[in-house]
């Protein structure tokens, strides 16, 4: 199936996709939802580390007052 035709169709047409075409648009679905997927992941992993570091280094602080005698 050329590109032009998978762009032409819309599924808010009243002419059902016939088998190529849902599978086409389904695969594009697939990837799309994927590729969200993997964005996601990221911005949360990227979200735990920045956590995870200000933790580390604010009880890195509060340790060293600890061990200064800075209470």
């Amino acid at each position: 199936m050329s590109e032009e035709q998978m762009n032409s169709y819309r599924l808010t047409s009243m002419d059902e996709p016939g088998d190529e075409r849902m599978a086409q648009i389904m695969r594009e679905v697939a990837e799309d939802a994927r590729e969200s997927t993997r964005r996601a992941a990221a911005h949360v992993t990227a979200s735990i580390e920045a956590a995870s570091q200000a933790a580390q280094a604010k009880w890195g602080d509060t340790i060293n007052r600890i061990k200064n005698g800075n209470y």
